[in-house]
């Protein structure tokens, strides 16, 4: 008989401690009760029993049963119910005597609308669980001092928790709202400086936003997530992204409270780092890209790093020179959008051939110093901009020096390629690219050489003449039989007395 007993006694032990505070399947449920689960590193408070060890669902048998959880502490007591609902909800737990001596409770597949967190019954659990079931909305807050260690609302398809109705339990520790299909995660007491253990895996539909503000709030009280493997979050319009909702890994909202942490910053400086967008490539898992501002901070070259995932670099208004990272630095190599308005560059040349001009989106390089174009260079990259082009080019203010080739071809190409190409200037003209006409800038200084198809065209004229005349003259004598005025009034020559003779 004692035997008998402690075999109980010992089973009813394992089931305490292999009870876990994580929705999940039957068979998930089964296996951290083999102590194969994460759920061994949760406390040990949770109570949870598989549907197996459910009463008898016979015809006025009670859907409750208690199980004693140690004779030496008549509090030590627990309850466990399956396939309640609304009508049988009061009479099950009043069958099982319950709140008396009972400090945990498990309801298996309950069927409410809704679930009153504020009812006086729950005043003294330590543990409760209302699984598997089907609940659309909690209510109420619980009350004060209440001990609750453990909460395990898991696999309901709850929609709504009222947004204060765990704020009271300062001593909770593990709280499951997994498998749901919540959207906001309501506030949670995380103080005390506690462990708290938080499990929202296979609730997709909660809102990262809601998740973040959490993780940035706690700081060194960090909630620890349960499952962080399998979770994901929805990044709705809050968040600026798509109009379509997208999940993304609870892992990445994670790296939000650690971005400020990869932040470039130098010992007088420093950059402002926040999540542009939801960028998502086909293949891939969906990832947060990273937006670095450091315009305005007295930079002089590039910053050396930057954090994973940046798309949009914005250097504006310092005295960097040259863009020598843009091509060298793989921290650059996934960089769409690179802002350097109203510095001191005066070249793009170093862009030639890198990973950047086969990325980039948008390039703007406003009011530098620039003096030369090398078409070239953006030629195969930009695109007509009158076409929605993706990838767009900046470099109004810029003063270039202007010639016949900048008159006959840059002012076409910019007109097509360069978005602000009306604000491109002219530093040795006072005149806007775009207006400079070939006329005027393709005129040069006189030289002899100007003249040369005058001189040409003189000497043709008079060769022609020439001929003309003679062939006239020869005309003449043969048949008058005498010379032309001209011919005959010029003196003789030697040869003419050489005819004679």
């Amino acid at each position: 008989m004692y035997s008998a007993t402690k075999m109980q006694w010992l089973a009813v032990m394992m089931c305490l401690y292999a009870g876990v505070a994580s929705a999940r399947t039957e068979e998930d449920q089964a296996s951290a009760t083999n102590g194969n689960g994460i759920s061994g590193a949760l406390p040990e408070q949770c109570f949870y029993q598989l549907s197996s060890e459910c009463p008898p669902q016979d015809p006025g048998e009670c859907p409750c049963k208690r199980i004693i959880l140690s004779h030496d502490s008549p509090e030590a007591q627990a309850v466990l119910c399956c396939n309640l609902d609304s009508q049988t909800f009061e009479s099950g737990l009043s069958c099982a005597n319950f709140p008396a001596n009972v400090t945990y409770v498990h309801i298996r597949n309950a069927t409410l609308d809704t679930f009153n967190a504020s009812e006086v019954r729950w005043r003294r659990l330590k543990s409760l669980a209302i699984t598997d079931g089907k609940i659309n909305h909690v209510k109420g807050q619980f009350l004060m001092m209440t001990p609750t260690l453990c909460l395990n609302l898991s696999n309901n398809a709850l929609v709504e928790v009222e947004n204060n109705s765990f704020t009271r339990l300062a001593h909770l520790t593990t709280l499951d709202l997994s498998y749901n299909n919540l959207t906001h995660l309501p506030a949670l007491n995380t103080m005390n400086g506690r462990e708290f253990w938080l499990d929202i895996s296979g609730t997709n539909t909660l809102w990262c936003h809601d998740i973040y503000q959490y993780i940035n709030k706690t700081g060194e009280k960090q909630i620890n997530f349960n499952r962080e493997n399998e979770t994901v979050c929805s990044a709705s319009k809050t968040w600026h992204w798509f109009n379509a909702t997208e999940q993304v890994p609870l892992k990445q909202v994670r790296y939000l409270s650690l971005l400020q942490t990869e932040c470039p910053k130098g010992e007088a400086w420093q950059c402002q780092c926040n999540f542009r967008r939801l960028d998502i490539v086909k293949g891939k898992q969906p990832t947060l890209a990273v937006n670095v501002d450091c315009s305005g901070i007295q930079l002089t070259e590039l910053p050396e790093k930057l954090p994973r995932n940046t798309i949009a670099l914005n250097v504006s208004y310092n005295n960097i020179t040259v863009l020598d990272d843009l091509s060298t630095n793989p921290c650059y190599q996934d960089i769409r959008e690179f802002y350097a308005d109203y510095n001191n560059i005066s070249s793009i040349n170093k862009l030639e051939g890198s990973k950047f001009l086969d990325n980039y989106a948008l390039l703007s390089l406003r009011y530098n110093k620039i003096k030369s174009l090398p078409t070239y260079i953006l030629s195969p990259n930009a695109r007509d901009k009158n076409f929605g082009s993706s990838r767009l080019v900046k470099l109004g203010g810029n003063q270039l020096h202007c010639d016949c080739n900048t008159a006959k071809y840059l002012k076409v190409w910019l007109q097509t390629r360069i978005l602000d190409s009306d604000e491109v200037l002219c530093e040795n003209v006072k005149e806007k690219v775009v207006d400079l006409e070939p006329s005027k800038m393709c005129v040069y200084p006189g030289d002899w050489t100007d003249y040369i198809y005058y001189i040409i065209a003189t000497e043709v004229i008079l060769l022609i003449s020439l001929v003309a005349k003679v062939s006239y003259d020869y005309w003449v004598f043969k048949t008058a039989g005498y010379l032309p005025w001209p011919a005959n009034k010029m003196p003789k020559l030697p040869c003419d007395w050489l005819c004679e003779t």
